[in-house]
């Protein structure tokens, strides 16, 4: 599994080195992981001679795995106030003792 994950990741980072400006936490992990599935299937049935040119192609297919650019927040993030666990007693005054 974690030889499968690397070889994606690798692939993810020779398919953003095709784009300018992208970087690899910017492309598809599952689309990619899709494509180089169906490249090993490919290979499978390939010519020996065809073999480099199919992997070389890898950078066709980052055009199809680029991720949308992300949208802005239409709420910022806040850190918000913890309730009480225990209800509060209201306080006397010192006049009031």
């Amino acid at each position: 599994m974690l030889l499968a994950y690397n070889l994606v990741r690798y692939q993810m980072i020779k398919m953003a080195s095709t784009l300018k400006g992208y970087w690899p936490n910017q492309l598809s992990f599952s689309e990619s992981a899709a494509w180089v599935m169906k490249l090993l299937w490919t290979l499978e049935g390939a010519l020996p001679g065809r073999i480099l040119e199919l992997v070389k192609n890898v950078g066709a297919m980052a055009q199809i795995v680029k991720l949308p650019g992300r949208r802005e927040r239409s709420f910022p993030r806040v850190v918000k106030e913890r309730p009480w666990k225990y209800p509060t007693a209201k306080r006397k005054n010192a006049s009031q003792a």
